[in-house]
């Protein structure tokens, strides 16, 4: 047992002999010069004279004392200055405070020593049992209470889980911004982290702990999780991305539980949704295409306009619409559908009724400017479409080859006073487009 002078502060039992061991008070010198006062309650041994024996010390309870050279001053529940040679003090207890914490092993076997100190001391000095007893009962208590699974903080008893746990709490609560804060999360050693290794020591004392601790690994499990999510997407962003790397990418990404995050678990949902109704699409456009080629004439030996028949044009319409409806789900560019081969049959089937009428009007300048951006389309559409309209984009120009040729030969006869000849060409030029304007000379022509 440690000897040492009573000091304000300390828990654990305090002894104050004499001197410095468990023997007979030394002289007097060994008690410091300077007066020392402890108001806490405790008891002396006294031995009737400095020579008695220790066994015949008795028992002076006291409520607080002050030791002088020589001799100490004892408050007590008659006397507030009972002085007793140093030299006649076998043994000078003071009754610790029950702790305000108790909530680790080391302080529980720190309170298990004073309780055995306790034990010791009413062993050899019977006489001081009860009052010993009445002094260890609360430290009792207290080790009775912490071995029933409780603790002590700041003076206040809780079950030890419920205070392991909230300690644990604490700290997890300290590092999870830390780790949503982490540049590279990735690069993170969980090992090394002070609350981590903080939660790892409450866990040795609690085994509760370990599911805070559980907690912990699968938050940081989710933020690499994340990481890897961002870094797939980002590489699903690419326009370059062909449907095979796609899929592969998708794969991996749908193995990272993406419904834990909006972004990643929308786009997942997309890709599903793309390619479920890609397969569909696609052949609804190809079965189209196979319709629309069978639509061209083989060969335009008249300059006639291509028609569809209304069941084609009907399951043109239907199938803008299952386009529209496609694309409104923003797929993925990964996913290979035939989008403008199903574009160049909605246009070219929607120009070509308009395009039939001024054919047939013999409008044939605007015939032209209509056709010429459908050869592109038709380029899409198949070999049958592309052949019909470039038959019917050089026929057209052709006849309008003639006609300007005719009206200019009809300007120049005019310009020379052939009235009979420049009538007959500009005649000749309006049975193939009629022009206001050739309309219109053939009339001046006529007055003259």
């Amino acid at each position: 047992m440690s000897l040492h002078r009573p000091s304000l502060g300390k828990y654990f039992l305090f002894i104050l002999p004499g001197c410095l061991a468990l023997l007979p008070l030394c002289a007097p010198a060994h008690i410091a010069d300077a007066p020392h006062t402890k108001d806490s309650p405790g008891l002396a041994l006294v031995k009737p004279q400095a020579w008695s024996n220790d066994d015949l010390a008795t028992v002076l309870e006291f409520l607080g004392f002050t030791d002088h050279s020589g001799y100490c001053e004892f408050r007590t529940a008659k006397t507030s200055n009972y002085q007793v040679s140093t030299a006649k003090i076998v043994k000078l207890v003071v009754f610790p405070e029950s702790p305000q914490s108790l909530s680790t092993a080391e302080q529980r076997a720190a309170l298990q020593k004073t309780i055995d100190e306790f034990a010791s001391l009413s062993a050899k000095f019977p006489s001081a049992t009860r009052q010993l007893d009445k002094a260890a009962a609360p430290l009792k208590a207290d080790a009775a209470k912490y071995d029933a699974g409780n603790v002590k903080d700041r003076g206040q008893w809780i079950l030890r889980s419920v205070f392991y746990r909230q300690k644990a709490t604490a700290l997890a609560d300290l590092l999870r911004p830390e780790l949503i804060a982490a540049p590279r999360i990735k690069e993170v050693d969980l090992a090394t982290n002070q609350y981590y290794l903080g939660l790892q020591d409450l866990a040795k004392a609690e085994p509760s702990v370990s599911g805070v601790i559980a907690g912990i690994r699968s938050f940081y499990q989710s933020l690499v999780r994340k990481a890897d999510r961002d870094a797939l997407l980002a590489q699903l962003n690419s326009p370059s991305l062909v449907f095979a790397q796609a899929a592969d990418l998708v794969k991996q990404l749908k193995a990272l539980q993406p419904g834990e995050d909006a972004r990643a678990n929308l786009f997942v949902q997309s890709w599903d949704t793309a390619v479920a109704n890609a397969g569909k699409l696609t052949k609804q456009i190809t079965d189209a295409q196979t319709q629309f080629e069978a639509a061209m004439p083989a060969t335009a030996d008249s300059i006639k306009a291509p028609a569809i028949s209304p069941e084609l044009s009907a399951d043109l319409d239907a199938l803008a619409d299952a386009v529209r409806s496609f694309r409104s789900g923003s797929p993925p560019p990964a996913i290979a559908v035939p989008l403008q081969l199903a574009d160049a049959m909605r246009t070219c089937g929607e120009k070509f009724p308009g395009l039939a009428k001024q054919i047939q009007a013999r409008e044939f300048l605007d015939a032209k400017g209509v056709l010429d951006p459908l050869t592109s389309q038709a380029d899409i559409i198949g070999p049958k479409t592309a052949k019909a309209l470039s038959a019917l984009q050089k026929k057209l120009a052709a006849e309008i080859e003639k006609f300007q040729a005719l009206r200019n030969e009809g300007k120049l006869l005019a310009e020379n006073d052939k009235i009979e000849e420049a009538l007959k060409k500009y005649q000749a030029a309006f049975a193939i487009i009629p022009a206001k304007d050739v309309a219109a000379q053939i009339a001046a022509l006529k007055k003259q």
